[in-house]
């Protein structure tokens, strides 16, 4: 199993270039002929930060502290989330004519997406890094344990994108309620607010939100400076499994009709 595992990675490495070429496309069609080119990646989550700092500090109080901090970085991350997916529905018919005309790995396209998604993402978590002391945040050594949270995060997000880029090809409408989806369960993950605030049966309810647990092992890394739970980590890792499992399962199963579909 593990040697399967190795030699698909190692077939699909030879195609880095095209991956790469994909990518590199898309930022050139994207911020072509735009003054600030590159930095309005940043736009988005920016407004998004300044907009829910000023609801959640001078409308809905919040008691906790250096709450931009903690908002910086839950905002971050879903927006990670948020924007993969979203994107990443639509990869495979926008892809159509490159699929048509070459033979490639599929998987490819949905994963060139979201590479695209984490080059615009890199560039805002630089700047949380740079300015991370600044609003409140102190460097540590748990903040080593980042990016094996982070590796696990992006893993079970990879899952979903593979999932829905393939079943948007056979379910035209599916971008559309995912879209909607991911704009109910921002409120429905803990990032302008903390589980701790909530009622017994509504933290009940929101515990049941993957991306729940992944908030909790990054705020407790970044924000409070603290060993993740391990039942967290473990729920999360068993959430990036499946989701893994699943995606890849469906992906292979309806990929081999792609071209007809399309």
């Amino acid at each position: 199993m593990v040697l399967q595992v190795v030699r698909e990675l190692g077939r699909y490495w030879r195609y880095r270039d095209l991956v790469r070429n994909m990518v590199m496309a898309n930022l050139k069609v994207r911020y072509q002929g735009a003054a600030l080119g590159f930095l309005w990646s940043l736009g988005n989550p920016l407004a998004m930060i300044l907009l829910y700092d000023f609801v959640f500090t001078h409308v809905f109080r919040s008691d906790l502290p250096n709450y931009i901090l903690y908002l910086v970085i839950g905002v971050l991350h879903y927006n990670l989330f948020g924007q993969s997916v979203s994107q990443g529905c639509d990869s495979l018919i926008g892809g159509s004519g490159l699929i048509q005309k070459i033979y490639f790995p599929r998987i490819l396209i949905p994963t060139s997406s979201m590479a695209f998604t984490l080059v615009l993402w890199v560039v805002a978590i630089s700047i949380l890094i740079i300015v991370y002391p600044f609003i409140g945040g102190t460097y540590h050594w748990i903040l080593l344990l980042y990016p094996l949270v982070l590796g696990i995060y992006i893993a079970f997000i990879w899952g979903i994108v593979l999932a829905f880029s393939v079943l948007q090809v056979e379910f035209r409408d599916l971008k559309h309620l995912v879209e909607i989806a991911i704009m109910f369960l921002f409120w429905f993950t803990p990032i302008g607010y903390s589980l701790s605030v909530l009622k017994p049966s509504t933290r009940d309810i929101i515990s049941m939100n993957p991306l729940t647990q992944f908030m909790d092992l990054f705020h407790a890394i970044l924000y409070r400076g603290v060993l993740p739970s391990w039942s967290h980590l473990a729920t999360a890792m068993i959430w990036t499994i499946a989701t893994l499992v699943i995606g890849t399962w469906l992906f292979q199963r309806k990929a081999r009709h792609l071209v007809e579909e399309l």
